[in-house]
């Protein structure tokens, strides 16, 4: 397969940032130290994502985490490009978005004691929702003529299959922590899929 194991850095690097997170805690009156709860714990002890998710669940956050760390490094393309203001405008939306939900989904992995290995997934899957290393070397080389166009086409198809992992969950999966990424990130994309298409045909 071609492509499809790209901008591995930018996965270790957040596996590393959450983890020297984790065994932060919080100070008490007394002077001890209390353990913080885990990502998708609340003050009381609940679990909203909770020990009730299924492969599903995991298969969702396992293919969404280098799917999204794929859009941040082309986001990053058009960031560094002196291109057309709306999608620079846009690209930083995306970039400021999708890091925070990387994060959330590793927290989910790391509370369900499932693995990340470089590249995302467990090695079952072939990551076919990604883009290929092609079409990123074609952004990374396209003249600023064709540059807005090519990368509001690549976004479009990779918005795509993001709403099409997300949708497989919410028909699928179990987690409710994991639902709810799920629905926030379809959601949004489907409105940029939207707002890419105005520029595209503009």
């Amino acid at each position: 397969m071609r492509g499809h194991r790209l901008f591995l850095p930018i996965l270790l690097g957040l596996t590393l940032t959450a983890a020297c997170g984790a065994g932060t805690g919080t100070s008490t009156s007394g002077g001890t130290t209390a353990p913080s709860s885990p990502a998708g714990t609340s003050a009381a002890g609940e679990n909203p994502g909770g020990d009730d998710h299924n492969p599903s669940d995991v298969e969702f956050a396992q293919e969404m985490v280098p799917h999204h760390e794929q859009a941040v490094a082309v986001a990053d393309l058009a960031l560094e490009r002196d291109g057309d203001p709306a999608v620079r405008e846009l690209a930083q939306r995306m970039k400021a978005a999708q890091e925070p939900e990387l994060t959330q989904l590793l927290a989910l992995l790391r509370m369900w004691g499932e693995e990340v290995t470089p590249g995302g997934g467990n090695g079952e899957h072939e990551h076919s929702h990604l883009m290929t290393e092609e079409t990123f070397q074609q952004l990374r080389n396209a003249s600023a003529a064709e540059f807005d166009r090519l990368w509001l086409e690549s976004m479009i198809a990779h918005h795509g299959t993001a709403v099409e992992l997300a949708e497989a969950q919410l028909r699928d999966g179990r987690d409710s922590l994991a639902s709810m990424y799920a629905r926030d990130i379809a959601d949004r994309q489907r409105a940029e899929i939207t707002e890419m298409t105005a520029l595209l045909n503009e």
